[in-house]
C-alpha cells in the first residue's frame, strides 16, 4: 500500500466510489435511510438506519484484505456470538453472504455490515474505574477461553499469525530509525522463544483499545472490529489495552509493569474465565513491546511520519519512541 501523506482532513473523507458501494449496500442489506461516513483509515466505514436499529457498514480495499480473509474473521466473530460473548455479530446480505463484492469504476470493492454496538463510546472521565477494568477482563477472558474451543471450516482459510503480519509491517520501518530497528529486532528475537501451547496461543482480536468498544452502562462491554484478528498468544489481547492506556490517557506510570488497574481488577476478570499461570503476568511488559513496536511500523507503513497532523497520531508517536528507549525487561 502507497504511504499517505495526510491532509487534516483524511479520516472523514471518502471516496465516489466508496459512497457508491455503501448505497449498493443498503439495498443489498435492505437497510433504511442514506449511509453517513463515520470514518476511513484501513477500511471505511459507514452507518446506516434508524436510531435503535443503526447498522455498520464496512468498505475494504482488496489491497487490504481478500474475500477469504474476510469470512475467516467474520466465521469466528459469528462463533463468539453464537456463544453469548459480546461481539457485533455480522449480518448476512439478502442474498445470504457476509461478504458481498461490489465493482466500480476503481476497481472491486467487499462489504461487510454488522449491528451497531450497544451503548456509547469509551470515555476516560466517566468509565477508567475497577468495575470496568474488571468487566473488560471477564470479556477477554471469555473470547480467549471460547477460541481454545473454536475450528475454522474445513478447507477455509486461517487468518495469518503474528510473526507474518509483524515481519511483513517491520519492513516498513525506515532504515534511518535505528533506535526503532534495533526494538523490532530484540522484541522478534524474543517472541520466537516462547512456547505456543493451546492453553496460551490461538485467534486474538489484536486490537482491542478502548476505540473498538462500546460501554452499555454501566459496565457492559461490547467488542467490534476485528479486522486485525491474528494467530497470536492470548496475552497480545491483553498488552493492547495496557499500550493504548499509556499513549491515550495521562496515567500516574509509564511502566507497563506498575499498572495496578491491570494486574488488579482486569486479570481478577480474565481469570473468571482464563487460567493464568505466574510467568504470564511477568511476561506483560514484554508483550506490550511487541505490540509497540508492531504499531509504530504500521503508523509507518501508512503515514507521512515527519509531517502527522492528527493530535493522536502526534501524541502516540512521541510515546512510543520514549518506549522505545524504556527497554522493560524481556522474561
Amino acid at each position: 500500500m502507497t504511504k499517505r501523506l495526510m491532509p487534516d482532513d483524511f479520516y472523514t473523507t471518502d471516496t465516489a466510489s466508496t459512497k457508491d458501494v455503501a448505497s449498493r449496500a443498503v439495498s443489498a442489506w435492505k437497510l433504511d435511510g442514506e449511509p453517513s461516513l463515520i470514518g476511513r483509515l484501513e477500511n471505511f466505514t459507514y452507518q446506516a438506519g434508524p436510531i435503535g436499529r443503526e447498522r455498520i457498514i464496512r468498505v475494504t480495499e482488496p489491497s487490504h484484505r481478500s474475500v477469504a480473509e474476510l469470512e475467516a474473521e467474520l466465521d469466528w466473530v459469528s462463533f463468539l456470538s453464537e456463544r453469548g460473548i459480546n461481539v457485533s455479530a455480522p449480518t448476512a446480505s439478502d442474498h445470504g453472504n457476509l461478504v458481498e463484492t461490489f465493482e466500480t469504476a476503481d476497481g472491486p470493492f467487499y462489504v461487510s455490515v454488522f449491528p451497531k454496538a450497544p451503548g456509547r463510546a469509551f470515555n476516560f472521565r466517566r468509565d477508567w474505574e475497577p468495575e470496568f477494568h474488571r468487566a473488560l477482563g471477564e470479556l477477554i477472558g471469555s473470547m480467549h477461553a471460547a477460541t481454545m474451543v473454536y475450528s475454522p471450516p474445513e478447507g477455509a482459510r486461517r487468518r495469518i499469525s503474528w510473526v507474518d503480519e509483524i515481519r511483513d509491517v517491520g519492513q516498513f520501518i525506515p532504515r534511518n530509525e535505528s533506535v526503532a530497528r534495533r526494538e523490532f529486532d530484540t522484541v522478534m528475537d524474543w517472541a520466537e522463544g516462547l512456547p505456543t501451547g493451546p492453553d496460551r496461543y490461538g485467534l486474538v482480536h489484536f486490537d482491542l483499545h478502548f476505540a473498538n468498544l462500546f460501554v452499555d452502562p454501566p459496565h457492559t462491554i461490547t467488542v467490534f472490529d476485528f479486522d486485525d484478528c491474528q494467530y497470536n498468544w492470548f496475552a497480545s489481547d491483553l498488552a493492547v489495552p495496557i499500550l493504548h492506556a499509556l499513549l491515550s490517557f495521562e496515567l500516574p506510570s509509564t511502566d507497563p509493569s506498575q499498572q495496578d488497574w491491570f494486574y488488579g481488577p482486569l486479570l481478577d476478570g480474565y481469570t473468571k474465565h482464563m487460567p493464568v499461570d505466574d510467568e504470564w503476568p511477568r511476561r506483560m511488559p514484554g508483550f506490550v513491546r511487541l505490540r509497540r513496536v508492531d504499531l509504530f511500523a504500521w503508523i509507518c507503513k501508512l503515514l507521512d511520519v515527519d509531517n502527522l497532523t492528527d493530535e493522536w497520531d502526534v501524541r502516540a508517536m512521541r510515546r512510543i519512541r520514549e518506549g522505545f528507549n524504556n527497554r522493560e525487561p524481556l522474561w
